[in-house]
């Protein structure tokens, strides 16, 4: 008797084609995706602690998140790492090859120096960010009583005003391109800000706006000189300003003020 082999069924190469031709697709589908969705260009928004190469290098940290399509997603939908100052950052794509960053900084106004770290707080006076590094374009206010301090609490001070007047004058010196190395607040909330070996004492009344403004104008004169611009008494009417050198500083060297050229200050400080 001939033995014979029974043909297979027609429907088993159908699946296997099929199965084959699914795998092909989708290694066309991956390679496409690796290849066409390659970021080559990146655009940064929003970014003022951090450059945008900055920014960039803490996004992009391997083969997966240099592809846009995977860093949407993630972005989108995934957990990710924390950046300090950075709230979050919005990843959106403008072609297969070019994604957006639009980055939310957390508002922070100052920090203050506390137990060997620097931590960082909002206009509301929350701590939001603890570090070691001093972030350039933050100043230091000094002089806040507190008894403890805690990252995402608030600052337990006695008159929660002052995060109102920390506000307003952080705001004025950004206004007016002033970079004080710090902010200190004295008895009834006087400020005076520090420039180096220079201060500039503003004191605890009105015209702040005033002060800071002629501050900026005269600055140029002070930049580098040791001593107290006193400014606690300045108004628009009074004009009142005097700058009292240090004992070490030669008077020769001391500069004027526009109002001591002109005979306008009512009162200027002597040797």
């Amino acid at each position: 008797m001939a033995l014979f082999k029974e043909p297979q069924p027609k429907h088993h190469s159908i699946r296997f084609l099929i199965a084959a031709a699914l795998a092909m697709l989708l290694a066309l589908a991956l390679l496409l995706a690796v290849t066409v969705f390659k970021i080559r260009d990146i655009e940064v928004t929003g970014n003022s602690f951090y450059s945008a190469q900055e920014i960039i290098d803490k996004v992009i940290t391997d083969n997966y998140t240099s592809n846009s399509l995977y860093l949407y997603f993630k972005y989108q939908y995934l957990d990710t790492e924390e950046i300090p100052f950075v709230d979050k950052i919005e990843v959106s794509l403008v072609s297969p090859g070019k994604v957006k960053l639009r980055v939310y900084e957390k508002s922070i106004v100052g920090y203050v120096a506390y137990m060997g770290a620097n931590l960082y707080f909002d206009k509301d006076g929350i701590v939001v960010e603890s570090s070691s590094e001093v972030t350039e374009g933050i100043p230091c206010i000094s002089g806040l009583k507190f008894d403890s301090l805690a990252l995402y609490q608030k600052l337990n001070v006695a008159d929660d005003s002052v995060f109102d007047r920390i506000l307003d004058i952080t705001q004025l010196v950004k206004k007016y391109e002033l970079s004080p190395d710090r902010i200190e607040f004295g008895a009834n909330q006087s400020l005076t800000l520090y420039f180096g070996e220079m201060r500039a004492a503003l004191g605890n009344s009105g015209s702040l706006d005033e002060k800071v403004g002629r501050l900026h104008e005269l600055y140029a004169e002070l930049e580098g000189r040791s001593g107290v611009l006193r400014m606690e008494n300045y108004t628009e009417d009074s004009k009142f300003i005097s700058f009292e050198q240090d004992a070490q500083e030669d008077k020769e060297e001391e500069p004027e003020t526009e109002e001591e050229k002109s005979g306008e200050a009512e009162d200027t400080a002597g040797p």
